[in-house]
């Protein structure tokens, strides 16, 4: 909510540490070739509530939601052992989604008390403008969803299931998930 911070890109940290600890056949995903990492990775839709910035790059030019998400994922200047690590978040996001984007939307209702009990609300007590990009929203991520495929196979539910099984086993003993070898047990 609100905007993408430097809190917001810490508490992505946590994925993408977990994510880097996959193996892509014997390399560690975070040392794989970025191209073979993404082909496992989903698509990474950062959607961003209560937004109320104007969207304006540094020199107040107009940009759109997509070019905000890449001006924060920009590496920031400077050497210390805190930017390096902020900046090799903002590596690894670009690296493992290679398919990414973001969408802004307003807060759902100016009624402070109303934010307590958003999920039961009725449509007529939201903001038009939010249920408008609520319905945006949803176009566009039923547009873009594809079948999860893996070596040219098709995902199904059950696949997926043992693949959560193998990698959870794997974590569980003490050793690191690789796509690769689940991939192979599975078939």
């Amino acid at each position: 909510m609100g905007t993408i911070d430097e809190n917001a890109l810490q508490n992505l940290s946590l994925i993408v540490n977990l994510s880097k600890q996959l193996q892509i056949k014997k390399s560690r995903a975070e040392d794989a070739d970025p191209d073979e990492v993404a082909q496992y990775f989903p698509s990474f839709l950062w959607v961003v509530r209560d937004f109320s910035l104007k969207l304006l790059d540094q020199f107040g030019n107009q940009i759109n939601s997509k070019e905000y998400l890449e001006n924060a994922l920009k590496e920031q200047k400077g050497t210390s052992d805190n930017i390096e690590k902020k900046n090799r978040i903002r590596r690894l996001i670009i690296n493992f989604f290679k398919d990414r984007d973001c969408y802004t939307m307003v807060r759902p209702t100016e009624e402070e008390r109303d934010l307590q009990t958003l999920q039961n609300l009725e449509d007529s007590k939201l903001r038009p403008e939010f249920l408008e990009q609520m319905n945006v929203l949803r176009g566009r991520i039923f547009k873009r969803v594809k079948p999860k495929v893996l070596n040219s196979r098709y995902i199904t539910g059950e696949m997926l299931l043992e693949l959560c099984l193998a990698y959870t086993d794997a974590i569980n003993n003490g050793s690191v998930p690789c796509i690769e070898s689940a991939w192979s047990y599975l078939c």
